[in-house]
């Protein structure tokens, strides 16, 4: 159902699972299997969980299951008996499937999608905005990080930590946005090799994986098309950034 000028109603957010990729003629070929659907409900800002529709397949017992564990995972979600960084997946697949809802044409995509991130747990969006563009609609990886600029923008909490989540917990909800955040780790390991080859201390200290943990402050800063920030943070943090990147950054 939709509400009108408002987008769907509801939207599907998967978690788990595993992921096929299969190199073929035309590209990567991504399946999906034994993922957990819940439906999203917006309620104002954010999103509530429900119990995903009974697709009706024929085996009876295998969806009353499919939809009791869906009903499980809702509850869970609704009462934040879960962790922070799945509420803040849901949250993001959510926000993330509302604004491709029916697109046709990715390059709409930041007139319906334009956030300002801060580095932590809400950066979880940009691996799945990436999964969407890559897996989806079929986008090649270089217009899909452009598309992915044009809609982002970094402004670090100055007051905050900066967030790092295990690889492993961030596979465990989307298996696909944990390989994704490590091909764009490679990309920009590669990169800093580039600038700084053999320096590998310099290297793993401005990875988004250090320790199979994904820095979601660096995964913001490689991902986002503008950051804007301190000449401190500049000068800190986000030097290595600054150095490969310095028309992205601009002063608060």
């Amino acid at each position: 159902m939709m509400q009108e000028g408002k987008g769907p109603e509801r939207v599907s957010v998967f978690f788990g699972g595993q992921t096929d990729e299969v190199w073929t003629n035309t590209g990567l070929a991504v399946t999906y299997k034994g993922r957990l659907e819940v439906s999203a409900l917006r309620v104002g800002d954010t999103f509530r969980a429900e119990v995903r529709p009974s697709v009706r397949s024929g085996d009876v017992k295998a969806d009353y299951n499919e939809s009791a564990r869906s009903a499980e995972l809702a509850a869970k979600i609704n009462s934040g008996n879960i962790s922070q960084a799945a509420m803040a997946y849901f949250q993001a697949a959510a926000r993330a499937a509302e604004a491709f809802y029916g697109l046709r044409d990715t390059r709409q995509l930041p007139g319906l999608l334009r956030m300002e991130l801060h580095g932590g747990l809400d950066s979880l969006i940009l691996p799945e905005v990436l999964r969407l563009l890559l897996d989806e609609h079929n986008a090649s990886w270089d217009d899909a990080i452009q598309i992915m600029g044009s809609c982002f923008t970094l402004r670090p909490d100055e007051g905050g930590r900066d967030a790092r989540v295990p690889v492993g917990a961030i596979a465990a909800l989307q298996p696909r946005d944990a390989g994704l955040i490590r091909a764009v780790n490679e990309k920009l390991c590669g990169r800093l090799w580039d600038t700084w080859p053999g320096d590998w201390l310099r290297i793993g200290a401005n990875a988004v994986i250090r320790d199979e943990e994904a820095d979601l402050m660096t995964l913001s800063a490689a991902l986002c098309g503008r950051i804007i920030c301190t000449k401190e943070r500049r000068a800190g943090s986000l030097r290595a950034m600054y150095i490969l990147m310095p028309a992205k950054f601009a002063d608060i």
